[in-house]
């Protein structure tokens, strides 16, 4: 199956769609790393913990999809976080990093991302599909600045990041997560510049600012229950 405009349509998960995003990303992966011993108890454990993790996440998120016109089902995915510097997030879990550590000075608004995945079904131009859903997810901390995005991050997936001129920084040594060596990193919002001008000719939608507001409001939100509190 080739990849062209008229086969895929970019848009966004509502929360009655959280559980059909965890399958597919579940059983993208299995497939992927071809794990013929992945059995339902297998399944059901990580799916609890996915679904679990994003149902904490998913009213300070966005997250990007690209279905198919023909049944409407999810071929790709990816998740950008605003992150409350409260709530644990997965990266603190996995590679014990304390919230401090994260907390760099100068640095106002940090974001977290995830579930980024391509079906290997899709075999014709990746790289547009792949390019589009981190111009979407990275838009957002580059345009409100001074941010910082914070992953746990398949070690491939890091060097398409640089190829791509997007540097990050290693916080720890990497492990292996969701059959995948993974590596806990940071990326900086300024970081972002070479990518995000080079794209943005091709990849910027009216939509892209629609969800920058929608950034803004969280921020506020959580400056003010900071300062309730």
């Amino acid at each position: 199956m080739n990849w062209t405009p008229e086969n895929y349509y970019f848009t966004k998960l509502n929360s009655a769609e959280l559980p059909e995003l965890i399958h597919f990303y579940l059983i993208t992966l299995q497939k992927h790393y071809k794990l013929d011993k992945y059995s339902k108890e297998d399944y059901d454990v990580d799916y609890n913990a996915l679904i679990g993790e994003d149902s904490v996440f998913f009213d300070q998120s966005i997250y990007y999809v690209l279905r198919s016109k023909i049944n409407h089902e999810i071929h790709a995915s990816i998740r950008i976080t605003y992150w409350d510097k409260e709530t644990c997030l997965p990266i603190q879990k996995l590679f014990g990093i304390k919230t401090e550590d994260l907390l760099i000075p100068g640095v106002h608004n940090f974001w977290h991302i995830g579930r980024f995945v391509i079906a290997g079904k899709i075999i014709g131009n990746r790289i547009n599909i792949l390019k589009k859903m981190l111009f979407d997810a990275f838009y957002g901390p580059y345009s409100l600045g001074d941010g910082l995005i914070i992953a746990e991050c398949d070690r491939k997936v890091v060097n398409t990041l640089r190829k791509l001129e997007i540097e990050s920084y290693q916080l720890g040594d990497p492990i292996i997560y969701f059959y995948s060596e993974t590596l806990p990193i940071y990326i900086k919002s300024g970081w972002l510049e070479t990518f995000i001008q080079k794209n943005k000719l091709s990849q910027y939608s009216t939509g892209n600012d629609s969800d920058i507001q929608k950034f803004v409001t969280m921020s506020k939100t959580i400056l003010l229950d900071s300062k309730n509190n």
